[in-house]
């Protein structure tokens, strides 16, 4: 695995149904929210495994506290990877600073630095979770200027749609329509982590996936990030994956009952629409 650094076409498929609601909190300086059902989000197709192709996939992930919470998206979703027998496996690097925006990571140089390396398969952009809906011009402005990186080193644009305050569920209407609406101006992807937690949400409002501050994830919050990475990577559902992880060192990242967890792949595999079948099986229960 390369070692961790710290710092979806935008086409029709149902999304469960999910309708907005209301528009953004008095006081910010936020785009229009719509009150219009969300736009609807594809996942990307991977090329089935052949000989040629079962390399590891190589993602680069920029963003802030939720790319790097909980052990790490990248770590995460390696470890739901390698628990498929004969399956891809998939190495990162992760480039996170604790309340960054595209903007910030664009001027301090390390991400497109990263980014100019080359050899990557995908780049995960994560914006600041608030500014699609306090500055969504400057949101489309440097999420532009790094898409156009990405084309550069041959490699594609995933969007990470993040999620709603606790006590602000209205914010979803917003932040799809900006992540759905950037994707479409690039013709990149979207990964919609943000419809998941509304559509597990829905399911079982009791779920916990914020923690006690009400915007950053648990560590169920967190698997079901993954678990939506995971399907927009690998264009496979996440039904059947592990729902213990470890990191390398032995530490446990996410451990959730089997109920939970699969509620929470079930949430993401009808999220990103796939009809493909389950994951490959068998796997096993723990990973490192």
């Amino acid at each position: 695995m390369i070692k961790s650094s710290r710092s979806r076409f935008a086409i029709g498929l149902t999304l469960l149904g999910l309708v907005a609601a209301v528009g953004a909190r008095a006081g910010e300086t936020a785009a229009a929210v719509p009150t219009t059902a969300p736009s609807k989000i594809s996942t990307i197709k991977v090329p089935a495994l052949t000989s040629a192709t079962r390399k590891p996939l190589r993602v680069l992930f920029i963003g802030n506290s939720y790319t790097f919470f909980n052990g790490g998206m990248g770590t995460l979703v390696q470890s739901l990877a390698s628990a498929v027998k004969g399956g891809r496996g998939l190495e990162f690097v992760e480039v996170t600073k604790g309340g960054q925006t595209l903007e910030g990571h664009w001027n301090e140089g390390k991400a497109l630095a990263q980014i100019r390396k080359g050899g990557w398969d995908f780049v995960v952009l994560q914006e600041h979770s608030l500014r699609p809906l306090q500055d969504r011009e400057k949101m489309y402005t440097y999420a532009k200027r790094f898409d156009a990186e990405i084309r550069k080193v041959g490699a594609k644009t995933v969007f990470y749609e993040t999620w709603a305050r606790k006590n602000r569920p209205e914010m979803q209407a917003g932040i799809d329509a900006a992540y759905s609406g950037l994707a479409r101006e690039v013709a990149a992807v979207v990964a919609p982590a943000g419809l998941a937690w509304q559509a597990a949400l829905k399911a079982q409002p009791s779920l916990s996936l914020h923690i006690a501050d009400l915007s950053h994830p648990t560590p169920a919050g967190s698997y079901l990030n993954a678990c939506v990475f995971y399907e927009t990577f690998f264009g496979k559902s996440p039904e059947g994956l592990p729902h213990t992880i470890r990191n390398a060192a032995g530490k446990v990242l996410v451990d959730l009952s089997d109920n939970e967890a699969k509620l929470l792949q079930h949430a993401a595999y009808e999220t990103c629409g796939h009809p493909s079948t389950a994951a490959a099986a068998p796997v096993k229960k723990t990973v490192q």
